[in-house]
This record gives structure tokens, sequence and C-alpha cells, in this order.
């Protein structure tokens, strides 16, 4: 293996656990995903709006969460009284929010380019079992990743949630009243079942790549200098 094949190869290996565990937010963190959520049997409801309403002032922190609002048009937004939706507070942490959001999103970017342009010169170089080798170390990295984070919510979803938040955010700037805005649209079942629903949604990602990985290895002769292990 050369060093540019073998730098080609390193990069799809850390390229996939970002690319493929980060994906799930263009699908979770959406309009979309909350209706659903609000829509099943069970979930709780909001002693301070009725449905209608909780929608709509998701919708608003979402849009914002999304950059597709300003700061300012998110602290203007009201409840159906006239009043201001979210606090002080609650508009400085969707501002943390935001930027940590903006980051995430750049890193998958980053990293799916980075992988893409790996996959690319291993093709144009016919290093298929490079590929497939890189294809398949890439998942079994990601898996390791998302088997303990699941695994660790699993165990104990407040542990988790609170280890969660203070990797991202100030402690004391994420913690709400229940009659809070933020608690009442977001309820802690909420981010209890998005986080075994984004597992699944990772796991299928996963298991198409490394069947194309394996599908690479079975049908591609093998070279002297390819990296099959």
């Amino acid at each position: 293996m050369t060093i540019l094949t073998r730098a080609a190869y390193l990069l799809l290996v850390l390229a996939i656990p970002a690319a493929l565990v980060l994906a799930p937010m263009y699908l979770f963190i959406t309009p979309g995903f909350i209706r659903h959520e609000y829509g099943l049997p069970g979930f709780p409801g909001s002693v301070r709006f009725d449905a209608a309403e909780r929608i709509e002032i998701s919708d608003a922190i979402l849009h914002y969460v999304r950059g597709r609002i300003t700061r300012e048009q998110l602290a203007a937004v009201e409840t159906a009284e006239g009043e201001p939706a979210l606090n002080a507070r609650e508009v400085d942490h969707l501002a943390d929010v935001r930027i940590v959001m903006d980051r995430l999103f750049l890193v998958q970017g980053v990293a799916t380019l980075a992988a893409l342009v790996a996959i690319a010169w291993l093709v144009l170089r016919r290093q298929v079992l490079d590929l497939a080798a890189g294809l398949r170390h890439g998942v079994i990295l990601a898996a390791g990743l998302i088997v303990v984070v699941v695994g660790y919510s699993l165990l104990d979803f407040g542990a988790f949630f609170t280890a969660f938040h203070n990797l991202f955010f100030p402690p004391g700037t994420w913690t709400f009243e229940f009659t809070d805005t933020l608690i009442q649209l977001y309820p802690l079942p909420l981010w209890m079942d998005a986080v075994w629903k984004i597992g699944v949604v990772v796991a299928i990602e996963l298991a198409a790549v490394y069947a194309l990985g394996a599908y690479l290895r079975r049908s591609t002769p093998p070279v002297p200098d390819a990296c099959t292990s």
C-alpha cells in the first residue's frame, strides 16, 4: 500500500463514524419528527399549550436552531395570550444549542466530503480491497461508538442526559422548571425516544455500508499490495 493509498484508507476509516453517526440530525432535528412524537399514544401533554400552539412554538425553535430565523425573531415569538413564549434563559440556551448544531452539521459535512474523497481516490487507483477494508473498519469503529452511547442511555438515561448536556453546555444553563416552555415542548420521554430511534437509523446505515464493503471484498480478487485485514 502506497503512502497516499494508506492515507486515503485511514481517512475513510476515521470519517465514516462522524459522517454516519451525525447524519440522522437531518431527519430528527425537524418539525416532522416533533409532530411524529406528539402523535404517539401516551406522549405527555402540556399543561400550558394546546396541540396547535405547541407545534407552532416548536416550529419556531427548530427554524432558529437550523438558522432560518434570527435570535430576535425567536425571542419575539408569543403565546396565544400575547406573552413571550420563551424566557431569557431559554433563549440563551437555544443560542448555545444553535452554535453546537452548526458545529455538528459542519463536522458531518466535512466528514462526508472526506469519506467521498477517500473513496474516489481508492476507486481511481483501483484499490478496491483497500476501499472494502476501509468501509468495514470504519463501520466497526462507528458501531463501537453507537453501542457505547445507546447502551449508556439504556442503563441510566438520567446520567446519560446530564453527561451529554454537560459535554456541550455550561453547567446550570440547560436546566429549567417543569412549566418552562422548553420542558413543556420537549419532555424527557421525547429525548429517550429519540436516542433509540437515532440508534436504529445509524444501525441501518452501518449495516448497508458494511454490506457494501463485504461485497467488494468478496467480488474482488486479492492483489499483493492491498490491505485485506
